[in-house]
């Protein structure tokens, strides 16, 4: 046989392939393009900007104003991440959608509703499970205007709370299928680490325990981590962590104060700037007002970094139990000791400094204040 042409015809294979290889990676996109359509001819005008959320703060990368029912944006990334588009719609709504930013064409579509965002895979994902997300929403925004009925009956209520518990849990479900289906991938990562803090100490171990050393590292996902193993030493039947901070008089006061004086405390964890906080206060107040005295007491632990507002909402809500707070936002020593990460978060507390749940529900709270008498 002849070695001479075996020898030639293989390195003419090797040339085609490096060859290839080489068209392959010149033309792999160095840049992004990000082409959005608009559908309310009224936000013409109006800026759409592309910002980072880098330790809790937001950064604007870029920003441009929608023309003709368009807007684009070009760039580079050194690689590929999360970042936000947000849009001021003429009632001053403010909508805003986390996107993964690459190098690639990346469609936008924006109407009433918010972004839409197509054109890669990870954002092909994404959009897909924020649909998913939001039909959940719906169905629970439905059942909560249900719910607010007066004169409702027992049996009624008792249904429409079943419902949402069930809309809940699925919403959880889908939460811990994307982050496993998309483990170790920015998606994954973004969808776990968004709504990690819905999931039990066992759901959130399982997607972690999937996760490569690469993706634990991130600054993030180690947070997580690192507070799943606080959170395993406050849970359900553990005994309580004490936390000692200053009072709104200046003083200090500590949980352990309070515990063993009244059958249950329940550690409130909120902050005068958080939404869900201040819609929760006036069930949190009638609950109070019921159960205070021998039964209960509350231990509010503020998130919040200025002490007038802090303060000026404890007076304005006329919230009568205990306040304490670092004034260190979500740096405060208390979220620290009890791996609180989102608010508001409770931690309900028995005589013998047992703790009894956590994120519990104003029903779920009753049925453990009113089985205790039996």
């Amino acid at each position: 046989y002849n070695t001479k042409n075996i020898s030639f015809n293989f390195m003419k294979k090797i040339i085609i392939y490096l060859f290839t290889a080489l068209l392959f990676i010149n033309c792999s996109p160095s840049k992004y393009e990000i082409n959005g359509e608009v559908q309310n001819v009224e936000l013409n005008g109006k800026k759409v900007l592309l910002k980072e959320r880098i330790n809790r703060e937001w950064i604007t990368i870029d920003s441009v104003e929608i023309k003709d029912n368009k807007f684009v944006f070009q760039g580079a990334c050194d690689s590929s991440r999360i970042v936000f588009l947000f849009c001021e719609f003429p009632n001053n709504e403010k909508v805003r959608q986390a996107f993964i930013l690459e190098n690639a064409e990346i469609k936008v579509n924006l109407d009433s509703t918010g972004f839409r965002v197509s054109g890669t895979k990870q954002n092909d994902v994404l959009q897909k499970y924020n649909d998913e997300k939001a039909a959940l929403n719906k169905e629970a925004e439905i059942i909560y205007k249900s719910n607010s009925v007066e004169n409702m009956s027992d049996d009624t209520k008792k249904a429409l709370d079943q419902k949402m518990d069930s809309i809940s849990k699925k919403d959880i479900e889908n939460d811990i299928q994307y982050s496993t289906d998309n483990v170790n991938s920015i998606v994954g990562t973004h969808i776990f680490s968004s709504t990690f803090f819905a999931m039990s100490i066992e759901e959130k171990i399982k997607v972690t325990n999937l996760m490569n050393n690469e993706t634990k590292k991130i600054t993030r996902i180690a947070e997580i981590i690192s507070a799943i193993d606080i959170e395993k030493t406050t849970a359900k039947g553990q005994q309580y962590t004490d936390i000692k901070l200053p009072t709104i008089a200046g003083n200090s006061l500590s949980l352990s104060d309070l515990v063993g004086k009244t059958d249950y405390v329940l550690v409130d964890f909120w902050a005068s700037w958080c939404g869900p906080c201040i819609q929760s206060l006036p069930e949190l107040k009638a609950f109070y007002a019921k159960y205070h005295g021998k039964k209960l007491e509350i231990l509010g632990i503020s998130l919040d970094d200025n002490e007038q507002a802090w303060k000026n909402m404890i007076k304005e809500k006329e919230l009568t139990w205990y306040h304490i707070s670092d004034l260190q936002g979500w740096k405060s020593k208390g979220a620290k000791l009890y791996a609180v990460s989102s608010i508001p978060a409770t931690v309900l507390i028995n005589k013998l400094g047992v703790i009894e749940g956590r994120n519990l529900s104003i029903d779920q709270l009753e049925l453990i204040l009113q089985k205790s008498d039996q």
